[in-house]
């Protein structure tokens, strides 16, 4: 599989903002079959020491989510691992799973996931595993196919179930443009 959905979960809207948790799942788009998984909390304080910013809306906004989505904001104050080793634990998993020459990285919104997740990796000085044209937008693939979105499975915004929830979606979007070709 060379298809991996992202998902993560933050304290704001844009670029910069502090990351609370990433989670990531191999999916293969012909099949919609899933694989290897990927999920860590990241340390809040180590987002705050590179200067990333929390937007008081999105606080608000967490403030109205459910205790078990919640959860994510007590758990990134103890988390073991920083940003830095996020960042490393998740390309050695890539690594581990993918080719990194042609795997495609999808998050839900091509101003979003992907591309908060670029600037992480410009800000701490580390390598962007993939190639910078691979890339892809779960939101455009949701604007341009149409498949009923399944049955969600697990808790909503948490990154790891959301990626997951994402990635089977897309599967039955990519099934219904091989049926209407």
């Amino acid at each position: 599989m060379n298809d991996v959905m992202i998902d993560m979960e933050t304290k704001g809207t844009r670029v910069g903002c502090v990351v609370l948790s990433l989670g990531a799942v191999f999916w293969d788009p012909i099949t919609g079959r899933l694989g290897e998984q990927f999920e860590a909390v990241i340390n809040i304080g180590s987002c705050r020491a590179l200067g990333l910013h929390e937007d008081p809306e999105t606080a608000a906004w967490w403030d109205k989510q459910s205790p078990e989505a919640r959860q994510i904001l007590a758990d990134v104050e103890t988390a073991p691992m920083g940003l830095g080793e996020v960042l490393d634990t998740f390309t050695d998993w890539l690594r581990d799973h993918g080719n990194l020459h042609s795997v495609k990285v999808w998050g839900n919104g091509a101003d979003f996931d992907p591309a908060i997740l670029i600037h992480l990796y410009a800000i701490t000085r580390k390598m962007q595993p993939w190639s910078y044209n691979n890339s892809r937008c779960f939101r455009t693939l949701k604007n341009i196919a149409q498949a009923e979105e399944p049955l969600r499975i697990g808790t909503h915004h948490n990154a790891l179930d959301d990626a997951r929830h994402q990635a089977v979606w897309a599967g039955r979007l990519f099934a219904a443009l091989r049926a209407a070709a």
